[in-house]
């Protein structure tokens, strides 16, 4: 009996570990700024351009593309994991901001906010391929 009791604990502090090593905090990207080109000013239509194009790559679906603001999507999974974002944007740069998710486990406890740890990387992949996009975009 005590040997069981002590697998069984066992096994509930493993699932707690892999439970908690699910989160990260979530990270919250400083706005990026762009600058001249060979010469070339940026503009908020290059940025919207790369914005859309960078999000295409990675399969972002776009919800809304205003003036200053594009709303995105990813849906990875089937409806499993979806993420949804603003990018808000001018001629000198843009910034992404989180909106809302379903079977990213967001969470807000005593100030820090915890999310997928996948999210970070997906939000990482999109704001530098925005980046190299607005470098290449004519």
């Amino acid at each position: 009996m005590k040997t069981r009791l002590i697998v069984m604990s066992v096994l509930l502090a493993l699932s707690s570990a892999v439970t908690l090593a699910r989160n990260a905090p979530m990270d919250q990207p400083a706005r990026v700024e762009f600058v001249k080109i060979d010469g070339i000013a940026p503009s908020a239509e290059r940025t919207r351009n790369a914005i859309l194009q960078g999000a295409s790559r990675f399969g972002w679906q776009v919800l809304n593309a205003g003036t200053d603001l594009v709303t995105l999507q990813y849906n990875k999974g089937n409806g499993k994991h979806i993420v949804t974002i603003n990018v808000a944007y001018d001629a000198n740069g843009f910034q992404i901001r989180y909106v809302d998710s379903t079977g990213m486990d967001y969470e807000v406890s005593d100030g820090l906010v915890e999310i997928h740890p996948n999210y970070n990387r997906w939000i990482a992949n999109l704001g530098n391929e925005i980046k190299n996009r607005q470098m290449q975009v004519q």
